[in-house]
């Protein structure tokens, strides 16, 4: 696939932010140029909180973080949920923030870039695919993600996806439908939607 962004050579301005969720404080390191350095989003904060109270993975199972910008939400349900995060992400500057603030949240993750995601074989498929993507990519990438989420998730997996309605939520409904066979929306809070994909398991032949 086609990469979305890499990074850019402007002056890093390195900040740092605070995320309090179940009565921890995550801090996180933000720069110029990453998306939603000033505070984690509130469709990342939506999406964390809709797969907190829906998802079965079981302890020690591992998930995909597709988009991982700088890592809020691989590292938070990691966390909460004592899962580990594959967390992907393309542009360089995100991913080393990436690494650095699941290591400074005490989160076991793999960090790496798409290039590397796409050769690596999982020992077992994960449970859990999550993200938010972007948009602004345009909309060939985002569904390219929910079919890489059908593609990797095993039997039984579940694919979490959260989408405003002014940015296609229908239409990307549409497409976890057709590929997953089923859709759901597992939450709906001020204009943001969390879909909800279960890969099937397939018919004995």
């Amino acid at each position: 696939m086609s990469h979305y962004f890499t990074g850019d050579n402007t002056e890093h301005e390195y900040r740092e932010i605070k995320f309090n969720y179940r009565d921890r404080v995550y801090r996180f390191r933000t720069d110029r140029g990453v998306f939603s350095r000033d505070r984690i989003d509130y469709g990342s904060s939506v999406l964390i909180d809709a797969v907190v109270h829906d998802t079965s993975i079981s302890e020690g199972g591992v998930f995909v973080d597709m988009g991982a910008g700088y890592g809020p939400i691989g590292t938070v349900l990691g966390d909460v949920l004592g899962a580990k995060p594959i967390m992907v992400e393309v542009n360089s500057d995100a991913l080393m923030l990436c690494r650095g603030n699941a290591e400074q949240n005490d989160v076991e993750a793999e960090v790496m870039d798409r290039v590397e995601y796409d050769a690596m074989e999982f020992a077992e498929p994960p449970a859990l695919y999550v993200t938010n993507p972007p948009f602004r990519a345009g909309k060939p990438v985002v569904l390219e993600m929910i079919e890489d989420a059908h593609r990797k998730l095993g039997s039984g997996g579940s694919f979490y996806m959260v989408v405003q309605k002014k940015q296609g939520m229908p239409s990307y409904r549409k497409a976890v439908e057709k590929l997953f066979g089923n859709s759901e929306i597992v939450v709906k809070d001020k204009g943001y939607h969390v879909l909800k994909g279960v890969k099937m398991q397939k018919p004995d032949v």
